[in-house]
């Protein structure tokens, strides 16, 4: 049964599949590079941003205007990684990055991966778009635990960028108050340590001073 459809025009597309759930973990792959290198998902470490489109060969639908302005939102947020997947040829990829520059932005194609499909739950199943992924992005952290994930009900449209803003802004204010519950704590168990120092040196100097104890025996 499809619970997701596309626009692409004026036609309606079903994509099927299990699309990752806020919560859940980031399905295996292994996929193709644009220098036809076997990539998994398990050599980008760290935390990133899947994003699929339709092609990179597609201007409006869902491919390089889109990919554009996923680029250059991420501007601001240059420690994940851009990891995009599409059905193109690892040869369409490597031409489109000769055309597009496409800088920090990995190219995967699902060449030798078609499974990826359905894990992902970005596969369109009709005409005309039949076997292409349906756009979607998804961010997971460093232990591919899934903390957003989008599909665009429309090919023409951009991803809720203010709703991912708000949540890495989020995610940055929870990493400071964590760095400085931390340095607070590293504060508070040195503070205990001197303290501790200090009484064990009061002790030493208050043995030092006490005059010892006469044996009770006399000479005679």
């Amino acid at each position: 049964m499809t619970d997701f459809w596309l626009q692409y025009g004026d036609d309606m597309l079903p994509v099927i599949g299990d699309f990752p759930r806020v919560g859940g973990y980031l399905p295996s792959f292994m996929l193709v590079d644009d220098h036809k290198r076997d990539a998994a998902l398990e050599s980008f470490m760290g935390p990133k941003v899947i994003v699929t489109l339709l092609s990179v060969d597609e201007e409006e639908h869902g491919g390089i205007l889109l990919l554009r302005e996923i680029r250059r939102f991420l501007d601001r947020w240059p420690h994940l990684k851009l990891i995009v997947i599409t059905v193109d040829s690892p040869s369409s990829l490597a031409r489109a990055r000769h055309e597009h520059g496409l800088p920090h932005t990995t190219l995967l194609s699902t060449l030798r991966g078609r499974d990826f499909h359905k894990h992902y739950g970005v596969l369109i199943t009709e005409f005309p778009l039949s076997g292409y992924t349906a756009p979607s992005l998804i961010l997971a952290d460093a232990s591919n635990v899934v903390h957003y994930s989008e599909r665009l009900a429309d090919t023409r449209a951009l991803f809720d960028f203010e709703a991912i803003e708000s949540l890495l802004l989020q995610g940055e204010q929870q990493a400071l108050e964590a760095e400085r519950d931390a340095e607070e704590n590293r504060r508070q168990q040195l503070a205990e340590r001197e303290l501790g120092s200090e009484r064990l040196m009061e002790k030493a100097r208050e043995i030092e001073q006490t005059p010892p104890r006469s044996s009770g025996f006399g000479n005679g």
